[in-house]
């Protein structure tokens, strides 16, 4: 075997073990975009499925309908935040903004008087006690939900945009594959503080 035929081996073996070991480390790529990215689609199905629980979970103890659970949800949202004033349309018989107005006026969110609170929303105090602890535990499990959407989003789009996914030399653009901001489901207020950029007093 002549010289220049072992050095062309020698050079053909390493050519196909440097196309072996680009085209390992691009699969290795994809499949880590891959599960980022579904992991976010997946993310957005908890919290989808949170909310939908919060709401079951008052209809089983109060066996109230879907409206008056979502009205109570959005009474206890507001205490948690310490804020006035309900968006939406009451149900008929749940005097829910009378319920938001007591909170109001024992300090909104601190020191609530459960008998005023309970006795607007026409429910016994120790249901209203329960229906509270129980929503109070489910917001915070929806809030941790959209946390982990959000940094879910931010590792996908910290893998796509690293400069050593998106080597043209290889064939590799993973920066288009980058996600819009999921958007986080909160109150009309806070929304419009963050597009005005002026915090509003009721938010204080």
């Amino acid at each position: 075997m002549s010289k220049n035929m072992v050095i062309g081996i020698v050079g053909a073996v390493i050519i196909l073990m440097t196309v072996i070991c680009v085209s390992v480390w691009k699969m290795n790529v994809a499949k880590g975009e891959i599960v980022l990215k579904n992991r976010y689609e997946a993310q957005f199905n908890v919290v989808e499925t949170t909310l939908d629980k919060m709401r079951k979970d008052i209809m089983n103890q109060h066996k109230c309908t879907k409206e008056w659970a979502d009205q109570f949800i959005a009474v206890v949202a507001k205490q948690a935040e310490g804020r006035s004033g309900l968006a939406g349309r009451a149900p008929e018989g749940a005097n829910v903004e009378g319920a938001v107005a007591a909170v109001t006026a024992t300090g909104g969110g601190t020191g609530f008087t459960f008998a005023r609170e309970s006795e607007a929303l026409g429910i016994p105090q120790d249901l209203y006690m329960k229906l509270q602890n129980t929503i109070s535990g489910n917001l915070a499990e929806f809030k941790r939900a959209q946390d982990m959407l959000t940094d879910v989003w931010r590792a996908h789009t910290d893998y796509c945009e690293d400069p050593w996914h998106n080597m043209s030399l290889l064939g590799m653009s993973y920066i288009e594959k980058v996600r819009e901001k999921p958007e986080m489901i909160s109150s009309g207020i806070t929304k419009k503080a963050v597009e005005t950029k002026v915090l509003s007093d009721d938010l204080l």
